[in-house]
């Protein structure tokens, strides 16, 4: 399979996947909203709603550089952006799950 099959599969398996990690995301908000910090950490450290979150954040974050590589192939064709780019989306992986696992493990302190 080339890597143009791959990549156009990637990006929409990967839209089909947050269809139901946004309708969650929007209702486990929703519900949270105008709560106390500490409540809102309380209710993410439910097992199920750290997976749904951590599920989220993948999704998303591989999503979005499968989008941004797409444009800087279309439009700017250069290695070095396309590297920046892995790099930047995997150090915005990096910082939301290290986030999110601080929130579920050791709670709002």
């Amino acid at each position: 399979m080339s890597d143009g099959i791959k990549h156009w599969k990637y990006s929409r398996i990967t839209s089909i996947v947050l269809i139901p990690l946004t309708i969650w995301f929007v209702a486990f908000f929703s519900k949270n909203f105008g709560m106390q910090f500490e409540q809102v950490a309380r209710s993410l450290s439910n097992p199920f709603n750290s997976f749904m979150m951590l599920t989220f954040i993948t999704a998303t974050i591989f999503h979005l550089q499968q989008g941004l590589q797409v444009i800087i192939e279309d439009y700017v064709n250069k290695r070095l952006w396309i590297n920046l780019n892995i790099i930047f989306c995997g150090s915005l992986f990096l910082v939301s799950t290290i986030s999110l696992g601080k929130l579920v493990f050791v709670g709002a302190s």
